[in-house]
């Protein structure tokens, strides 16, 4: 990349705001283009011909997403679309099992025994429609001993579905409860009561579900501290062995504040949540495990992002906006809500090496990377891969180096974790940020000081970013 280091610097931080971070796609979802499924295929194959990695991706998760809800809730940031006719949810199934039988070549070999059912609302299906996807998916991916992870609204879920899920192997259950508070729920359009998530909890201990998830989430409009604590004491003593605590997030700081609050104060108000989770959880034998889970016995926290984010395995997605990947291979978004529901049509790009070393390596930093472990991974040296991007971020003052680990350095706070997603990337090497400074040549002002202002501020609202301030700093 031509320019002098603070031209680089400058470039990184203007990605950062025009593609702001992500799980599961980082740098290479700025690549995608329109293609098909028979060029994801020729992208795979020839990966796995040529690459001793990418022939050691042995796992696949199936993941499946369900668009169609009966209200929409003002915090969900996932593809969603509101359920007007229950004919819609044939037609969609339908689709869903006929773009299973085109993914099953192209993970040919893979064990994919666990298969996530993610929304939307996927308890809005009934056992019809459940029965349908899970025959499919046995069909297009036979294994042994299925493990399903699932995701429940309360206020549509069943003890029939329940049952149905149980017996075909319900593995972890998510109660989407976010919040008990009547106030709270009427604000953010949410339709639930607290009998009812006692049921599910209840019921869920009585089938023997295996782990049983709670999501909460901390700083909603109208939301106290102490209703906070009172929903998450609540669920711990109720049963649930996992507990996902997310950050409330908007892209827009006036949908971050409640009524009448400025953001100083809705920040402090989030702060104080997010600590006292983390203080009770653990003080109730739950340990941090990933970005926002905490869990009693250290398992059942398979989900796609935490597949997107070791690289272990692959990811084979189905549903609107959906990303898929086998790491080093391909990479893949299908199309919107609203498009055509054939599934015909995708946006891909080759994922190469190179790439996901550098994606496990700017993850890696943040606890340690290790030289000897990234050899043993990929049969690279680290410094041959990316010495020269680790010793800008080491003069940049971010990372330290002392007997073969590489690490994050200083306190982890809003403008380091800003600094540190935006000058990382550098890690990607000159061939991507060559790329893209021409693909964005008309967009970037190298005049413009892309570091400070409006795009820190937005940190606060960026779910990835504050994940990272609780998980590392708090």
């Amino acid at each position: 990349m031509t320019g002098n280091s603070f031209d680089k610097r400058n470039f990184l931080f203007f990605l950062n705001k025009i593609y702001p971070p992500k799980f599961e796609d980082s740098l290479i979802g700025a690549f995608l283009r329109p293609s098909t499924w028979n060029a994801v295929a020729r992208m795979v194959s020839t990966a796995r011909r040529k690459n001793v990695f990418v022939q050691s991706v042995n796992k696949a998760l199936l993941y499946v997403h369900v668009p169609f809800c009966g209200r929409l809730c003002t915090f969900c940031h996932c593809e969603k679309i509101l359920l007007r006719r229950h004919s819609d949810i044939d037609v969609y199934i339908k689709a869903l099992t006929r773009q299973m039988m085109v993914l099953a070549p192209i993970y040919k070999g893979m064990n994919t025994s666990l298969i996530c059912f993610g929304g939307g609302t996927p308890s809005i299906l009934n056992e019809r429609h459940l029965t349908a996807i899970l025959d499919g998916g046995d069909k297009a991916f036979p294994a042994r001993d299925r493990k399903i992870l699932f995701e429940a609204n309360p206020s549509s879920w069943t003890a029939s579905k329940l049952a149905l899920l149980s017996s075909r192997g319900l593995y972890r259950l998510s109660i989407g409860v976010e919040s008990l508070e009547e106030k709270v729920l009427k604000l953010v359009s949410r339709s639930q009561t607290k009998k009812k998530v006692l049921w599910c909890l209840h019921s869920a201990r009585k089938a023997k579900v295996p782990h049983v998830n709670v999501d909460l989430i901390a700083g909603l409009p109208g939301q106290t501290i102490k209703g906070f604590i009172n929903d998450l004491e609540f669920v711990i003593n109720e049963g649930a062995n996992i507990v996902h605590v997310y950050p409330y997030c908007k892209s827009s700081m006036k949908g971050l504040c409640g009524p009448g609050e400025s953001f100083p104060m809705f920040f402090k108000r989030r702060d104080c949540m997010m600590k006292a989770a983390a203080l009770i959880l653990q003080g109730a034998g739950f340990r941090r495990k990933g970005l926002e889970a905490y869990t009693r016995n250290g398992e059942g926290d398979e989900d796609q992002e935490e597949v997107y984010l070791r690289l272990g395995a692959a990811v084979a997605a189905i549903g609107p906006s959906v990303l898929g990947q086998i790491p080093g291979a391909a990479f893949y978004r299908m199309g919107q809500v609203g498009s055509t529901a054939d599934f015909t049509g995708v946006d891909a790009c080759v994922q190469d090496v190179d790439y996901v070393m550098s994606h496990y390596a700017i993850f890696a930093l943040m606890s340690e990377l290790d030289e000897k472990l990234f050899f043993q991974r990929f049969g690279v040296t680290l410094d041959q891969h990316c010495g020269e991007g680790l010793r800008y971020l080491q003069q940049s003052g971010l990372v330290v180096f002392s007997r073969g680990i590489w690490k994050y350095f200083g306190e982890w706070e809003i403008r380091r974790i800003h600094e540190f997603v935006a000058l990382s990337r550098v890690l990607f090497g000159e061939k991507i940020l060559f790329r893209l400074r021409s693909r964005y040549i008309k967009e970037y002002d190298p005049r413009q000081d892309y570091s400070e202002g409006n795009a820190l501020f937005m940190a606060y609202g960026n779910t990835w970013v504050m994940n990272l301030y609780y998980q590392m700093g708090h």
